[in-house]
């Protein structure tokens, strides 16, 4: 799997299924693909071994395949629309259920599975701008 190819594919399977109109149907689509390419990549680092230096695109692609299992996994989890990423099957905000952060890990258990965990949103208390302090004053 050279990284060209492997950035290619995390591109397309992250705009068909991922973009900033999704459904759980595109998500679950986009995450196993995801988790294919997945597959491949360590097949390939166990088969053939890690190069002495790898390349910057090789990086690259490693780095965008994480951070595209990250973004579908929480996207799936989280069931409403918010800001411009559109759920068509869930088109409302729900701040009741929604209005926190997600935390992703891999699992301590299973190798290469996310855990995604909803925080308390007390946690995250809102945080005005300093910009706008200033113009109300």
């Amino acid at each position: 799997l050279q990284p060209a190819e492997a950035r290619y594919e995390v591109q397309r399977i992250m705009t068909e299924g991922a973009g900033v109109l999704r459904s759980a149907e595109s998500l679950r689509a986009a995450a196993a693909a995801l988790e294919d390419l997945y597959a491949k990549a360590l097949t390939a680092l166990e088969t053939d071994g890690k190069t002495a230096v790898p390349g910057v695109e090789t990086w690259e692609a490693t780095n965008l395949l994480c951070v595209a299992r990250v973004l579908v996994a929480a996207a799936l989890r989280r069931e409403e629309t918010r800001g411009c990423h559109w759920r068509e099957d869930h088109p409302d905000r729900d701040d009741a259920a929604w209005r926190r952060h997600l935390v992703v890990r891999l699992s301590a258990t299973e190798r290469r599975a996310l855990v995604v965990t909803p925080t308390d949103s007390a946690g995250f208390p809102s945080v005005q701008h300093p910009l706008s302090q200033e113009q109300s004053s």
